[in-house]
């Protein structure tokens, strides 16, 4: 079983390192048959080119494996490793009908963020082959990982601040997530303590919202947080008709940060600062304003 093991793990790190080295379609024939029908060599080369793009990966390193091994028919959901406090650490979603596979997880340093890779492999031919992989999750918001940030979040909903806590909350269940084959008993531990807080009726439902100010309506097309310089900021994108000068388009963003600040003071208890974007109606054009929170933690 040890050796076994080992080969699983040297094939999941063959294959990350091929997709993320100089010639990621190569990396196409370490996958399985049905892994190659639904993919092929210039979409894992097009995969690969955003991802070094976007996050600049290096130094993976291997978080833990999970070997999966049953007699008769194959189920559609194994739940395996330990239980806390009555949670799943981990479950997997299985598919592939076969007495064996695994999962792989791994981790790497981004550009300022980790990232959690998942390689799930099967036997075929007397070697272990990629069934399926995701390698575009971020494990961590400003350093911070799923459970820190999901600390925060019940300390926040705890003073009564909902929208800090609405906003932590969803932070935590994403750096959560390992994709579609693979589900940390984390998550639904997450999703169930967040179920009891209900959010400020501003960011209710999906968007666009509508934050009504006086005579001024703002279309908020999204909200979310983001890291900069390793703090946390809440950023708001809001659609907005064509700018004559980056004066003017600046001066809405201003109005619209002065009233979110009054609507919710409670920001500055958890956050660093906000972001306010301006996307041009029927256009791509954007202008962002940062702004400091200055009584922030």
């Amino acid at each position: 079983m040890q050796q076994r093991m080992k080969t699983i793990d040297a094939a999941a790190m063959d294959f990350v390192r091929m997709l993320l080295g100089p010639n990621p379609s190569a990396a196409y024939d370490l996958m399985s048959k049905t892994g190659q029908a639904e993919t092929t060599r210039e979409k894992l080369d097009a995969a690969a080119e955003a991802i070094i793009r976007k996050f600049e990966p290096k130094n993976v390193t291997l978080q833990h494996t999970y070997f999966i091994e049953w007699k008769g028919k194959s189920p559609t959901l194994v739940h395996c490793g330990t239980v806390r406090f009555g949670q799943i650490v981990w479950k997997s979603v299985t598919t592939e009908s076969t007495p064996e596979q695994a999962h792989v997880l791994l981790s790497a340093d981004a550009r300022k963020e980790k990232l959690a890779f998942v390689v799930w492999l099967v036997p075929e031919q007397n070697d272990w082959k990629v069934r399926n992989f995701r390698l575009n999750n971020v494990s961590t918001l400003a350093g911070k990982d799923s459970i820190q940030l999901w600390q925060l979040a019940r300390t926040q909903q705890a003073r009564g601040h909902t929208f800090n806590a609405s906003e932590l909350y969803g932070a935590a269940l994403a750096t959560a997530s390992r994709g579609p084959n693979i589900n940390l008993g984390l998550s639904e531990s997450i999703v169930n303590d967040g179920a009891k807080l209900i959010p400020p009726a501003d960011i209710q439902g999906q968007p666009p919202y509508l934050w009504r100010n006086a005579e001024t309506t703002y279309k908020m097309m999204g909200v979310g947080l983001i890291a900069i310089d390793g703090k946390i900021y809440v950023r708001m994108v809001h659609e907005v008709p064509p700018w004559q000068s980056d004066r003017q388009v600046g001066a809405w963003n201003k109005e619209m940060l002065s009233y979110f600040k009054r609507h919710f003071p409670e920001c500055s208890d958890a956050f660093a600062g906000l972001v306010a974007v301006a996307t041009e109606r029927g256009s791509k054009r954007e202008y962002s304003t940062v702004e400091e929170l200055t009584a922030a933690k």
